[in-house]
């Protein structure tokens, strides 16, 4: 009978449109992995000043739509995809004084399924120009024994094409949240006081980029007098000038402890014969002030 059934007039046509939306099924789920893949690498690795990363992002997106998917398995398996023993090595500019902001989305993977997960993508590339470009090489679909065994090729291909094109999404679905929950911290008070007075949510500061120090640099620029600044004569600008910007602000007493607490300045104390009492002067310490002149030359 089964025999019989492989001679009917009707069969192989039968399996060939079977052969057929098959391997159509694939290529699509195949397109569906790519455009995803686009969007993963295109939004996955953003940087830049605030006012360029629309623009920054639109670039990367006509980038990668001319990218292949070979290439753009490269882009993930190297940029996206680390091993959880290895460091991550961002290559960040060193600051120049302009604010810069960075996203990156990564997933970490223990030593093996690293090996694993690049060694299956690769293959996946393999599978797809397989598809593309030798399928009616590799099969005879024109008989029923060649539609019969590239039905069964197709099936398992598209099972593991589908695997990685769900596993995809589940990154990209992870990439999204994160991208959310950073984009909800951003819209807090703590991330402004972040941003612009360099205080962390646990309180730490990072006394470099902080307002207390941006301060005390300005109106050096200001008042400094012989390459010192008297610390009594800018306090009480700074307090007209930026009133938001207290020592207790930074957990500090006074002005005089900004400033032995940051290690960016250097201070000198001397005596005013005249008024009989004591005075604190300040000057960024010489690398700084090396690399603030270089900046405005």
């Amino acid at each position: 009978m089964a025999s019989q059934a492989l001679l009917s007039p009707d069969r192989p046509l039968e399996l060939q449109r079977d052969v057929q939306r098959k391997l159509g099924r694939c290529l699509l789920r195949l397109q569906q992995y790519e455009i995803l893949l686009k969007a993963l690498v295109a939004d996955g690795d953003i940087a830049g000043p605030p006012s360029g990363l629309q623009a920054v992002r639109e670039a990367q997106v006509a980038w990668s739509h001319r990218k292949t998917l070979g290439t753009l398995v490269g882009i993930l398996t190297e940029r996206h995809l680390i091993s959880a023993d290895e460091a991550d090595s961002a290559d960040d500019p060193v600051g120049d004084g302009r604010m810069w902001f960075r996203f990156r989305f990564q997933v970490g993977l223990d030593a093996s399924q690293h090996q694993a997960t690049t060694t299956a993508l690769k293959e996946l590339v393999d599978l797809r120009n397989e598809l593309v470009h030798h399928f009616l090489q590799r099969f005879n679909i024109w008989g029923p024994q060649g539609c019969m065994a590239a039905d069964a090729y197709l099936d398992a291909s598209y099972e593991t094409i589908d695997g990685h094109y769900l596993t995809l999404r589940g990154w990209a679905q992870g990439m999204d949240e994160a991208r959310a929950a950073m984009a909800s911290f951003m819209s807090t008070a703590a991330f402004e006081d972040l941003l612009v007075n360099g205080i962390a949510p646990d309180g730490t500061v990072d006394w470099p980029a902080s307002g207390a120090v941006r301060c005390l640099r300005e109106a050096e620029t200001r008042f400094v007098a012989e390459g010192w600044t008297l610390l009594n004569t800018a306090t009480p600008w700074i307090r007209a000038q930026h009133p938001d910007q207290l020592p207790q602000r930074y957990g500090c007493g006074s002005w005089r402890q900004v400033i032995h607490e940051s290690r960016q300045f250097e201070i000198r104390r001397t005596v005013n014969i005249e008024q009989g009492c004591g005075e604190v002067w300040y000057r960024s310490r010489r690398k700084e002030a090396s690399m603030q002149g270089k900046k405005s030359s």
